[in-house]
C-alpha cells in the first residue's frame, strides 16, 4: 500500500526518473529535494523488473553519500518486498507492484551485497582488483578515505624529514631548519601540499612579448592622436598619454 502524499509539480519527472529505463536522465536539484531518493527509487525499480544487484553500479562522490544511498536502495527493496511502497515512490507506483516484481525483490534483497555502490576510487579499485599483476597493483591494495590519506601522507612526510636531517651532510634543508625550524618546517609542508595537488610540473613558458608590444605601440599611437585631435587637453589625462608614449619607446 503506498503512503498518502502531496501532490509535488515535479511528479511527473520524478515518475520517469524513477521509473523509466530505456533512456538516461540528468537530474538537477537543490539540497534536500530528495535526489538520493529518486537515485534510490530508480535502482529499486530496476531490480523489482528483474536487474541482477551485481549488474548495477551506483558511483558517488563521497563515500558518505555512497554509504547513504546503499541505505536508501535496502531500505527500499526490503519495504517493496514486504508490500509496502514508501511515500518517495509512490509517483511510480501508484497501484502498488506486482507478484512478479514482489519476487524479484525478494531475491535481490539477498543479493544486495553484489551491487557497487561507492566513490569512483572504489569503483575503479574493484574493476582492478582481480587483477593485481596486470594492474603492477599490492594484492592487498584498499581505497583510501580522507582521513586515511592525511594521517599516511603526514607519516610519509615526518619519515622524509628524518632521512634527510639525520644524514652526516649537512645541505640547505638542516640550514633553513637550525634557522627557524617552525617556519621551515611549515614551508615545506606547504610545498608538499601544492605537489600532492598539482602532480605534474613544466617548465614555465616565457611568452613572445613582441606581439603584444607592437599591439601597445600602435595603441598608444592611437590614443595619442585623438588626443591632439581634440581641442580640450587635460592635464592629468597629458601627462598619462605622454608616460605611455615613453613605455612604447623603450
Amino acid at each position: 500500500m503506498a503512503a498518502r502524499r502531496k501532490t509535488l509539480s515535479d511528479d511527473a519527472a520524478r515518475r520517469d526518473a524513477i521509473a523509466v529505463h530505456d533512456r538516461s536522465f540528468l537530474v538537477e536539484a537543490g539540497a534536500g529535494s530528495g535526489k538520493t531518493a529518486v537515485l534510490a527509487g530508480r535502482i529499486a525499480m530496476l531490480l523489482a523488473g528483474g536487474a541482477q544487484p551485481r549488474s548495477i553500479a551506483a558511483v558517488t562522490f563521497t563515500e558518505f553519500a555512497a554509504s547513504e544511498l546503499l541505505i536508501r536502495v535496502r531500505a527500499f527493496v526490503g519495504a517493496l518486498a514486504a508490500g509496502e511502497v514508501p511515500t518517495e515512490l509512490g509517483v511510480a507506483l501508484p497501484k502498488g507492484l506486482s507478484a512478479e516484481q514482489r519476487r524479484n525483490l525478494e531475491a535481490a534483497d539477498a543479493a544486495l551485497d553484489e551491487m557497487t555502490c561507492s566513490t569512483i576510487h572504489g569503483f575503479c579499485q574493484r574493476l582492478i582488483a582481480p587483477y593485481p599483476v596486470e594492474a603492477d597493483i599490492d594484492p592487498g591494495a584498499a581505497v583510501m578515505d580522507r582521513d586515511q590519506a592525511e594521517l599516511v601522507f603526514d607519516e610519509l612526510t615526518d619519515n622524509w624529514l628524518r632521512e634527510e636531517l639525520g644524514g652526516e651532510e649537512v645541505g640547505l634543508l638542516a640550514e633553513l631548519v637550525l634557522h627557524d625550524p617552525n617556519a621551515t618546517i611549515a614551508l615545506i609542508r606547504t610545498v608538499l601540499e601544492h605537489l600532492r595537488r598539482h602532480r605534474e610540473f613544466a617548465a614555465y613558458q616565457r611568452k613572445d612579448l613582441a606581439q603584444l608590444a607592437a599591439v601597445f605601440r600602435e595603441t598608444v599611437e592611437a590614443f595619442t592622436e585623438f588626443l591632439s585631435s581634440e581641442d580640450a587637453e587635460e592635464p592629468e589625462t597629458t601627462a598619462i598619454s605622454d608616460h605611455f608614449r615613453y613605455v612604447a619607446e623603450e
